[in-house]
């Protein structure tokens, strides 16, 4: 049984992060083919924030598996947050605000230094993990047109939430669970939506239109 526990747990530690980074994949290219209508630019500059504080979660608290998969992570949340900014003609107004959450980011990471005061680190780490998909729900519940948005990157976000929740209870880390418990029902509403979206696009121009992509 502690074997099981143990290849599961090893198992989950490869899944997570490869499953974080590929739906940061898949939304870039989604947006590359179509634009980024529908994309919430608040969503992934907090993504590439909260990774970063992740990032030092995962160095002060010895969770490897957060810097492998926040470390990638970032790197692409970052050209995702180029793209769409350039696609939604938001460039310099996203610039400020993708500036001023990183150098936050970067002060809280560096809390994780102090024993005493990692838990400021925590906190915000998993504050942050908690609301980042709100802006991108709130969006394909109010847009007509989500046509930017990945069904690919939101089907892997809801595997990757449980993927991370499930890991976190095996290494008895709370914090890495604990963003699940809002993130996998708000990017269900996300998927649900974007899904509809696609489902309608697809009666409008005709069977052929794919709606997983």
């Amino acid at each position: 049984m502690l074997f099981a526990t143990s290849r599961l747990t090893l198992s989950l530690g490869i899944i997570a992060p490869l499953f974080t980074i590929l739906q940061c994949v898949a939304q870039a290219m989604r947006i590359n083919r179509t634009g980024a209508k529908g994309v919430s630019m608040s969503t992934w500059i907090l993504s590439a924030a909260v990774g970063e504080t992740w990032i030092g979660y995962g160095f002060s608290f010895r969770v490897p598996a957060e810097v492998y998969a926040n470390t990638p992570f970032l790197l692409v949340a970052c050209y995702v947050v180029l793209v769409a900014a350039r696609s939604q003609d938001v460039l310099r107004r996203t610039s400020v605000s993708f500036i001023g959450a990183s150098a936050l980011a970067v002060l809280v990471s560096l809390t994780g230094i102090s024993h005493q005061w990692r838990w400021i680190l925590a906190t915000i780490a998993v504050g942050g993990a908690v609301v980042i998909y709100i802006p991108q729900m709130l969006v394909t519940l109010r847009s007509r047109d989500l046509t930017g948005v990945s069904v690919v990157s939101w089907t892997l976000a809801l595997f990757t939430g449980v993927a991370w929740a499930l890991y976190g209870i095996l290494i008895h880390q709370l914090a890495v669970s604990l963003p699940a418990v809002v993130m996998i029902p708000t990017t269900f509403v996300i998927l649900i939506q974007v899904t509809r979206h696609r489902v309608r696009g697809r009666a409008l121009a005709g069977s052929l239109a794919p709606i997983v992509e």
